[in-house]
């Protein structure tokens, strides 16, 4: 073999070995990359949930801490109107909050956390609801009615919770 081919083939060779290295590397930086997105989405992703879950929770309490004030004037019967409908303005604000809170919850998901983030608005609703009836049932009825909404909404905050724990530790184990 002479020179010339024996250059023109070494020379090929590392051409070809350069090309492999350089493809190959390539490769490595989009995986790379690709990882680097993904990474990045699930942590936003994470923060956004962490963020709704807890809006929800936030705003069902204010929406339970108001409706306190309304069983209050239930019980005593002492304030005027305008002081009722101060009471249930207020109720009123913070289950247009709530409920609000819910639908972000169904937009991050997933599915399974949006329908118990509702089912616990919806039980909380129904627990207000026991003191809008009109005419007024007998105090003692209502009382029992308050209980067993305040029940269901205690199981559904429950069944919530539970659900958010879960989702939020798989984030963890990635």
């Amino acid at each position: 073999m002479d020179a010339g081919l024996a250059a023109v083939i070494a020379g090929a060779s590392g051409a070809g070995g350069a090309a492999l290295a350089a493809w190959a590397t390539g490769r490595a930086m989009v995986r790379q990359v690709y990882a680097q997105a993904e990474s990045g989405f699930e942590e936003r992703l994470r923060e956004r949930r962490q963020e709704a879950y807890a809006d929800l929770l936030s705003a069902c309490d204010v929406a339970y801490d108001a409706i306190e004030p309304v069983v209050e004037l239930a019980t005593h019967n002492e304030l005027g109107s305008d002081e009722r409908r101060e009471r249930w303005r207020a109720v009123n604000q913070a289950l247009t909050a709530a409920q609000r809170a819910t639908r972000a919850v169904s937009v991050v998901g997933p599915g399974d956390v949006a329908r118990r983030g509702l089912a616990m608005y919806e039980a909380l609703h129904a627990l207000v609801d026991v003191w809008r009836i009109i005419p007024e049932p007998p105090f003692d009825q209502r009382l029992i009615a308050h209980s067993r909404a305040n029940e269901a909404w205690e199981e559904a905050g429950t069944a919530y919770m539970k659900r958010v724990e879960q989702i939020m530790q798989t984030f963890e184990h990635h």
